[in-house]
């Protein structure tokens, strides 16, 4: 079910505050620019199943069961071609997630890599994107503020205002990807997120410690 999205008598999505989404100057294309589109795309995320679906409830995402191996998760189109490949860094102090073409996980094949930000607050957690050419990794391309309980998240370009997704936690991931941006690219961002499970613990420390020290956030 879609929630606090609706179309305008033009057809057009509105964003959750209820104004039309403002569309990027140029085009983003992460994984591919078939995923790209001139108009807003809605998504409903099952975040049990790991399924993405469209507003007519086709299944146009979903992740390839790994339970019961070591290997990574891939995330499928509808027709379960691979897409990318989902790979958790083990014992690194932000958390990284790297995500690769297909199948693969050979570095010429990165395509953009996640991590927290060193600095935690109370209420939320900030991601920070970078595309696999930013190797200084000095400024990042893309910024997720996540709430810490998942109900909500808001994806930037880099540091700017610039909203290229939100999405709302209703029971199930809802999804609003603005004009041409890559729809692909935000459904791996958000299985990322939803894979996250050490939120409520980050959170929590940082409040606590914070607690002792007076302050409001503390980095890592």
């Amino acid at each position: 079910m879609f929630y606090k999205l609706a179309y305008t008598q033009q057809k057009t999505l509105v964003s959750f505050n209820g104004t039309p989404p403002s569309p990027m100057a140029n085009q983003v294309s992460v994984i591919d620019p078939h995923y790209c589109t001139p108009d807003s795309v809605n998504l409903q995320i099952n975040t049990e199943k790991s399924v993405t679906y469209d507003v007519n409830g086709e299944r146009v995402f979903y992740i390839k069961d790994t339970l019961f191996t070591l290997q990574d998760p891939v995330l499928c189109d509808g027709k379960g071609n691979p897409i990318v490949t989902l790979h958790k860094k083990n014992m690194t102090l932000h958390g990284r997630w790297q995500v690769f073409k297909g199948k693969s996980s050979d570095p010429s094949e990165l395509l953009f890599s996640v991590k927290r930000s060193s600095m935690i607050q109370r209420e939320m957690i900030k991601l920070e994107v970078f595309l696999a050419n930013n190797t200084s990794e000095s400024d990042c391309d893309f910024r997720v503020i996540v709430c810490r309980d998942k109900s909500s998240c808001t994806v930037y370009a880099g540091e700017s205002p610039q909203i290229v997704a939100e999405m709302e936690n209703n029971g199930g991931f809802n999804v609003l990807v603005y004009p041409n941006v890559d729809y692909a690219f935000i459904v791996a961002l958000l299985m990322i997120i939803n894979g996250m499970t050490d939120y409520a613990e980050l959170a929590k420390f940082a409040t606590e410690v914070g607690k002792a020290y007076g302050v409001a956030d503390l980095g890592n």
